[in-house]
């Protein structure tokens, strides 16, 4: 007899978690459904119908944005009474420039194609021991929307020790960036002049 309530009670309760179960994926699913309607209510809301258009109100920065941007360091309210975040479209690709100075003094990028995951985007730099490296703050960004290019400029604390630069282009094809050029400005009280210490092959000529 206690066999038999034993076994009774195993299957109350297996069918009591077989029922949770049922119950917790449609809550997860409706969870997600109403994050991603939420995200688009307020990028409607904050687009008003532009493709491209900056910010300086720091209480006007889309939620989810505002959870990646801390995340990885950035204080932008702060910076924000400096530089404006900017919101750029490429071909079907929507990204968010925002300021983060801090002791480096740049921008940090995320893609905002997915709404509901603002993405950090990582660059390829130069590394100062030589070779390659990669940042997620490669100085100062400008966009550049008729040719899909995204120059960074970045210097030291110290006056007139040069500057350098790195020039990106969006990839019609491919996610990510792609680094095309890298030019430094020795001296920037000076003649100000950027000099190409390096420039990507075109692949398609050597690989023929």
């Amino acid at each position: 007899m206690r066999f038999l309530s034993s076994v009774l009670s195993l299957f109350v309760l297996i069918g009591t978690l077989l029922c949770a179960s049922i119950v917790i994926a449609p809550a997860e699913e409706s969870l997600g459904a109403n994050l991603q309607q939420d995200a688009l209510r307020e990028w409607h809301f904050l687009a008003n119908g532009r493709a491209e258009f900056e910010i300086s109100d720091p209480a006007l920065v889309p939620r989810l944005l505002v959870i990646a941007a801390e995340q990885s360091g950035c204080d932008y309210k702060v910076d924000m009474k400096v530089s404006s975040v900017r919101f750029i479209r490429f071909e079907y690709r929507r990204f968010a420039i925002v300021p983060c100075w801090g002791f480096s003094g740049s921008h940090e990028l995320f893609e905002l194609t997915n709404l509901k995951k603002p993405k950090l985007i990582v660059f390829p730099v130069f590394a100062a021991e030589g070779g390659f490296s990669t940042s997620s703050r490669p100085g100062v960004l400008t966009w550049k929307k008729e040719t899909g290019i995204l120059e960074a400029e970045s210097s030291s604390d110290v006056g007139c020790t040069g500057r350098g630069r790195h020039t990106y282009r969006l990839s019609r094809t491919q996610l990510g960036l792609v680094l095309t050029r890298v030019e430094i400005n020795k001296d920037d009280c000076g003649k100000n002049e950027w000099n190409t210490i390096w420039e990507a092959p075109p692949w398609r000529e050597l690989t023929r």
